[in-house]
């Protein structure tokens, strides 16, 4: 199977991930990821004080990236 799907936080069964994890993902920096959560292109929630990302919102923001090719 292909290392990057096995990888990937998106097939995992965790509902929500890290700036880190999701910049790790989409392989930008994590100074990315907290521009696109302020300008509202990806939505964020805080737990325990962490932002957290939902799976959902990803899988979102990656069907975006995909179609705006």
């Amino acid at each position: 199977m292909n290392e990057r799907v096995t990888d990937n936080p998106i097939f995992s069964t965790k509902r929500y991930y890290r700036v880190d994890e999701a910049a790790r993902y989409f392989s930008v920096s994590i100074f990315t990821i907290y521009r696109l959560i302020e300008t509202g292109d990806i939505k964020a929630i805080r737990l325990r004080g962490c932002l957290r990302i939902s799976a959902d919102e990803l899988r979102e923001l990656e069907e975006r990236l995909i179609i705006d090719i």
